[in-house]
């Protein structure tokens, strides 16, 4: 697909600088862009690239409109990159529509229309499954299940009995949404397993990927709330709920009972202590350890996290150590050099 640059910016609600009908027939990064591509530029420290970039026109944020190139400038250049990609390089998945003849499928199972279930797929009893859902081969769906419409779940998906997913949502493979929670009451030597009786909500818009595994709750809900994205290989233990429109990176690991709220981002690999909660507008850095409550609007970093500022001053602290041991050692010595001084005076 072509458009002119023009055309693009009407698409992405931004201006032109340079020559509006500079023809785009694809999107690139920015090194490896040539004639034709558009790029962009969200992250400052890819700024000095612009000018030996090949590319025909670059998406820049109203702070770099004087550079000498065909600009595409929007407020959020990484959102509009988003936006192009799916015009001109996106093609939506086509599904067969109809059930394979392979899917076990019980009578009671309520089926919408449009439907594509793929082959050896299983879905037990009372089960009701939403318009255009799209069920890839192996997935297990249990009994007393709702699957709301143009749900997406790929290949090997398993959703325990009496689970709940909304509409609109996407399940990558492997994943696993209402399993037990890790729950044992000590018993003298040995451990008497909680019977973990609550259900696994998954709202609407929610994006969950592959080989991450979402728990029942042990009472109640474990709640996934509308809009939020998860990645792959995350843990999420029982009666855990997430707010709407939040960002969950890969290797997350949340424990039981812990409530995050809308908007939060968690980096990479952070790790959650049970029963704590962490306020709206929260962004966790990568590898940080939460043991303690976490109020709103605030990024905190490390383990245990803190506020970042602080904890970068940390850091700082922490590369000096060496030098400050032997530092301290140096004034203990020179100490006791004059503390044997004073006495032999005496």
């Amino acid at each position: 697909m072509e458009k002119t640059l023009q055309e693009l910016a009407d698409y992405v609600g931004g201006k032109v600088v340079g020559d509006p009908n500079t023809i785009i027939n694809g999107i690139m990064g920015i090194d490896e862009a040539t004639e034709g591509h558009i790029t962009f530029v969200s992250n400052e420290k890819y700024v000095k690239k612009i000018n030996s970039t090949r590319a025909s026109a670059v998406i820049v944020s109203p702070k770099l409109t004087d550079i000498k190139k065909n600009l595409l400038v929007c407020n959020n250049p990484y959102l509009a990159f988003a936006k192009i990609v799916e015009l001109l390089l996106y093609k939506k998945p086509e599904y067969v529509k109809g059930i394979d003849p392979t899917a076990r499928i019980a009578e009671s199972v309520k089926i919408g229309q449009d439907v594509s279930i793929h082959t050896y797929s299983t879905i037990e009893k009372n089960t009701s499954i939403g318009e255009r859902v799209v069920i890839f081969p192996g997935v297990f769906i249990g009994e007393n299940c709702t699957i709301g419409d143009d749900t997406v779940l790929h290949a090997n998906v398993v959703i325990y009995p009496d689970t709940i997913i909304g509409k609109r949502v996407t399940i990558h493979s492997n994943t696993v949404i209402g399993s037990s929670g890790f729950g044992y009451a000590p018993d003298g030597q040995s451990y008497f397993k909680i019977p973990q009786v609550g259900t696994a909500v998954i709202e609407d818009d929610v994006d969950i990927g592959a080989n991450t595994t979402i728990n029942r709750a042990a009472l109640g809900q474990t709640i996934i709330r509308r809009g939020t994205k998860i990645d792959s290989q995350v843990v999420i233990s029982h009666n855990v709920e997430v707010g709407e429109d939040s960002l969950i990176v890969s290797q997350v690991g949340i424990a039981g009972t812990a409530k995050i709220g809308k908007h939060v981002t968690l980096a990479g690999g952070v790790g959650i202590i049970g029963h704590i909660t962490v306020g709206d507008n929260v962004t966790v850095g990568g590898r940080s350890g939460v043991a303690q409550d976490l109020p709103a609007n605030g990024t905190y970093l490390g383990t245990p996290a803190l506020p970042i500022q602080k904890m970068r001053r940390c850091y700082v602290i922490i590369e000096k150590l060496p030098e400050m041991k032997d530092h301290i050692k140096s004034l203990e010595k020179r100490l006791q050099q004059l503390e044997e001084k004073w006495k032999n005076s005496d």
